[in-house]
């Protein structure tokens, strides 16, 4: 196979970590290299023998995608070439002819309800990535009568699966933080808090509905307003105070600051906080500079704020929000150590990273903190 080839092809599967197309594009070159009908590329999950993601090319051999789906639905979980694959080690192409006689592929369901019935014969298979109980398989299929895979296409596809199964690897990945990220923005619209998302220079990012329709009221003194892209408030010493707290936010080494406002009859607190990194994965894509989570709530008005809420705004886990929670209720770390369960050691462990993730350096901040994300 010439080199060029191979990097061309490699290219495009680094590519598609990010863009759907190009991986496709990987797998109809080799397709074509290979002189297949069909490429398909899809995920196992083996608890359950679903399919949570596919790719193929039917539509190229003359079928629809509805027969992808049937194999999907009916086949996968059950197909001996599957178990054949599983059976050699990650990375090692399995061709079907090496594993199974004709008379066995005669009598397989898989052979002689599917294959044969789409025109398909000769399979040459791999197991990409195997990351718990996901498994990514990807297969060619030569047409019924086309002679089987050789030696030959199995060491053209052994020269790619080093970077096939890298790519395959970060891909997951990405599409693991995507799912994520669509999730995250779905609970931000969801909340009864206004939510903006600001560089260091206060450029508004992201901002939630209820944050929209709070920047978009008519111009107050204390008000909140976006203007030219910006978040600003007045009188110019609180728009000074927010300036900071964006910076020391967005610094090296961030901090956290709460800042009053008064807008007309209503009393608002604007809670300044380093961007948590569960959030940051939303904004990987948009921001490639440090960012500041922007709350902002009334005072008195509204509900409380749940501990799932604060965790998801802080960036904690279920057991650090319990002790940020506890420690804005007036308790101690030892009562918190003692309520747990565990030592006094691993409470204070547990604090040090919720000061570490709130941009927090004392316990007073950290309550202050709680205390304005609730409205209080």
């Amino acid at each position: 196979m010439p080199a060029h080839t191979a990097q061309s092809i490699t290219g495009l599967f680094y590519d598609g970590v990010l863009q759907p197309h190009a991986w496709c594009a990987a797998l109809d070159a080799m397709n074509t290299h290979l002189q297949a009908g069909i490429f398909h590329g899809f995920t196992l999950d083996e608890r359950g023998g679903e399919v949570p993601a596919s790719v193929g090319n039917p539509e190229q051999f003359g079928l629809e995608a509805r027969h992808m789906a049937d194999y999907e639905t009916h086949y996968a979980a059950h197909d001996r070439r599957l178990s054949a694959t599983v059976s050699l080690a990650p990375g090692t192409v399995m061709l079907d002819h090496e594993h199974f006689s004709p008379r066995e592929m005669q009598r397989n369901p898989v052979y002689a309800d599917w294959l044969v019935g789409l025109g398909l014969q000769h399979t040459a298979g791999m197991v990409v990535r195997h990351e718990g109980s996901a498994r990514d398989f990807i297969s060619f299929m030569r047409p019924k009568g086309a002679k089987p895979f050789s030696d030959d296409d199995k060491r053209f596809i052994d020269v790619l699966m080093p970077d096939i199964a890298r790519a395959s690897r970060l891909r997951a990945r990405m599409l693991t933080l995507a799912r994520s990220a669509a999730l995250g923005m779905a609970a931000l619209e969801g909340l009864p808090h206004g939510i903006a998302v600001v560089d260091a220079q206060c450029r508004v990012r992201h901002a939630n509905g209820v944050a929209e329709r709070l920047f978009a009221q008519p111009a107050a003194a204390g008000a909140l307003s976006v203007r030219h892209g910006r978040l600003q408030c007045s009188p110019a010493p609180a728009q000074e105070r927010l300036q900071q707290l964006v910076r020391g936010a967005c610094a090296s080494l961030p901090a956290a600051g709460v800042l009053a406002l008064t807008e007309g009859p209503r009393r608002l607190v604007v809670t300044v906080l380093p961007m948590p990194m569960p959030l940051s994965y939303a904004w990987a894509s948009g921001l490639q500079q440090p960012a500041a989570l922007i709350v902002v709530t009334s005072r008195g008005a509204g509900p409380s704020l749940s501990p799932r809420l604060a965790g998801d705004i802080l960036g904690l886990s279920p057991t650090e929000t319990r002790l940020a929670l506890l420690l804005a209720d007036g308790k101690t770390i030892k009562e918190f150590a003692a309520a747990e369960g565990i030592s006094w050691h691993t409470a204070r462990t547990h604090l040090k990273n919720v000061m570490r993730k709130t941009g927090c350096h004392r316990q007073l901040e950290l309550v202050a903190l709680l205390q304005s994300l609730s409205g209080g």
